[in-house]
């Protein structure tokens, strides 16, 4: 028993050394950007090499431009699957790129995707208003409309049979 009592005394002296090592980390966590603890404890900012989250987010959002602009040579040259997807990887490197938003949704609606061009749409309107620039999201509001009523006009056709010619001879 006495050498248990010895561990635990050995493991509380321990414990009780490292409590101003764990308080440290405690209060370097609770502040913003890079650091790292030396073997003292002292707490080493590290702000430089943390810039290279920036520096990401910076290529990200160059490359995400780079495919917005093959997108939009892609859909005038009325390529507008190829386009379509050159807009969803620019979005998926900056979700929030909204004029990608708003040029998919025409390339969705050119291969005839219009439920995805309504979403676009929407979801471009959403940024727009988050951006507090309601007055652009309001101009959407045109073609969404013009898609809205025209898949409400195609799903009302469904539902009438197909007038068929008449012959010639009548």
């Amino acid at each position: 028993m006495l050498k248990h009592s010895y561990l635990i005394s050995a493991f509380s002296s321990i414990v009780i050394a490292s409590l101003p090592f764990f308080q440290t980390v405690a209060n370097a966590q609770e502040e913003p950007g890079c650091f790292i603890l030396d073997s003292s404890g002292k707490v080493n900012r590290l702000d430089p090499l943390c810039k290279r989250d920036e520096q990401q987010k910076l290529r990200n959002a160059m490359k995400a431009q780079e495919l917005y602009q093959q997108g939009f040579d892609l859909g005038r040259r009325r390529l507008y699957k190829e386009a379509a997807e050159a807009f969803t990887q620019a979005i998926n490197l900056n979700p929030d790129f909204v004029e990608a938003y708003i040029y998919r949704a025409y390339a969705r609606t050119g291969t005839g995707d219009n439920h995805g061009g309504v979403k676009d749409f929407q979801t471009a309107m959403d940024i727009y208003r988050a951006r507090g620039r309601s007055d652009i999201a309001d101009q959407l509001l045109v073609p969404l409309n013009s898609l809205q009523n025209e898949i409400k006009d195609d799903q009302e056709n469904k539902g009438k049979p197909e007038i068929e010619d008449e012959p010639e001879g009548k």
